[in-house]
């Protein structure tokens, strides 16, 4: 039995490993086409400040450990054609040259996902740059030790767009952030937002949102980046604008792609082709708040259905029987000092996914507040207005991960509002107040919920 994994990152290397402890015999190949396997992306933007201090702390493994394993990992070989009628890839090296096929029994694609690059005047200009890859790193940092630039710009208020303007700032650079719509980290409330775009500010970000980038000004090089009828001098440009799921190997050789972009593929994380597997940031899987279609190209996300698609891949035929539930698009970020989460839906989602919700927040202590350290959190909780089931949380503050993960599990188990009054959580005042932000978050809603069934509104 032969499996070959077209994507050498997270899902792919995780199918890789899973399949060989599974079975000892497969021979097992994975296509790379970066020069190196296995990359913790993630992890990019600290390596521009070197706050990770190494590229190769962000390499998990190598080539020559993947082959103690008996796994052939080819980096810089990019697969150009997927077979199913012959079950043969077209596959050619990016080092020669050379172009030659190989064959499969099983495939597992992982093709990831890409930077999307707008169109904008000027973008070929030396200075620009996406930040998804290790050897995108490799150029902007080779690029800042031969320019030095005093002055960035950051083009997406998004994730990546937030940790890089935190990673140039620390460099000491001054740098300006453009987000095109009008507000920084969309994905969230607008309290979150606000404290976001706040904690920018008090860092000595300029932050511009609604605001579109028209031009980028330069002669070879970029000077200055042009918007909103102003002209910004920048020596050093990162795109953040976002990423877009890389389908059209899979979706050329007949698998389906669904709404959001990504490949549609079942529990099993199989696509629509025979034999054929998918898994990571080029999938779309099941958001388990709304039911809905959603494509979250998260590096847990991707080990977990690099873990399901390999585990059933190395299963005898028929036997695939390991599933992928779905997400709940847990997520967190650190801007600065600030430390942001959610799990769930925004209100916005909720309200796009056809709930009639109700929501509370609270500005609470993230210890006993007489405890040295103690500082503020926001956390906001949302919930079906019918039923009291939790569907969301946010929040921003120091104990944002701990809170989060509460919540995160509570929408897992499908609790409601009142099961979070009840919860019993661990308490000691170097840790939290003696009810958990959670427990008081919930109290408040519990209100809002009383005020609802005697006709008040709840936004009074």
């Amino acid at each position: 039995m032969r499996l070959v994994v077209v994507g050498g990152v997270a899902a792919g290397t995780k199918a890789a490993s899973r399949a060989r402890r599974l079975d000892p015999g497969m021979e097992i190949t994975v296509y790379q086409e970066e020069p190196e396997p296995s990359i913790s992306e993630c992890g990019l933007p600290y390596l521009l400040s070197g706050v990770v201090q190494r590229r190769d702390q962000l390499v998990a493994r190598t080539p020559e450990k993947f082959a103690k394993q008996d796994i052939e990992v080819k980096v810089r070989h990019r697969v150009e054609g997927i077979h199913p009628d012959s079950k043969t890839l077209s596959v050619r090296d990016l080092g020669t040259g050379e172009a030659f096929e190989d064959r499969y029994d099983r495939l597992v694609v992982a093709t990831g996902a890409r930077a999307v690059l707008p169109p904008i005047p000027g973008a070929d200009l030396d200075g620009i740059f996406p930040i998804r890859f290790l050897t995108d790193t490799d150029r902007i940092m080779a690029y800042i030790e031969k320019r030095t630039p005093a002055k960035a710009l950051i083009v997406g208020g998004g994730y990546i767009g937030l940790e890089v303007a935190e990673n140039l700032c620390s460099m000491g650079m001054e740098v300006t952030l453009v987000e095109g719509e009008d507000r920084v980290a969309l994905a969230y409330g607008t309290e979150v937002s606000e404290r976001v775009e706040a904690e920018l500010e008090e860092n000595g970000v300029g932050v511009f949102t609604g605001e579109r980038v028209d031009e980028f000004v330069g002669e070879g090089q970029v000077r200055a980046v042009r918007f909103g009828g102003t002209e910004r001098e920048a020596e050093l440009v990162i795109l953040g604008v976002g990423i877009e799921p890389n389908v059209e190997l899979a979706r050329d050789a007949g698998a389906e792609v669904g709404p959001t972009g990504a490949l549609r593929v079942d529990r099993r994380m199989r696509t629509a082709i025979p034999e054929v597997w998918a898994a990571g940031d080029c999938v779309e899987t099941t958001n388990l708040v709304s039911g809905r279609p959603a494509w979250v190209p998260l590096g847990d996300t991707a080990n977990q259905m690099g873990r399901v698609a390999g585990t059933n891949a190395a299963s005898p035929a028929g036997a695939d029987t390991l599933e992928f539930p779905g997400v709940l698009g847990t997520g967190i970020f650190k801007a600065f000092s600030l430390n942001v989460g959610k799990t769930g839906l925004s209100e916005w989602e909720a309200s796009e996914a056809g709930f009639d919700f109700v929501s509370a927040d609270i500005e609470a202590r993230d210890r006993a507040g007489y405890y040295p350290g103690a500082e503020n959190v926001f956390l906001k909780l949302i919930a079906d207005g019918k039923t009291g089931r939790l569907l969301g949380a946010e929040a921003a503050g120091s104990s944002t991960d701990k809170l989060i993960d509460v919540c995160a599990t509570a929408l897992w188990g499908r609790l409601s509002y009142p099961d979070l009054i009840d919860i019993d959580l661990a308490y000691s005042p170097p840790y939290g107040p003696a009810l958990s932000p959670v427990i008081q978050a919930a109290t408040i809603l519990s209100g809002r919920f009383d005020r609802a069934r005697e006709g008040v509104r709840v936004t009074e």
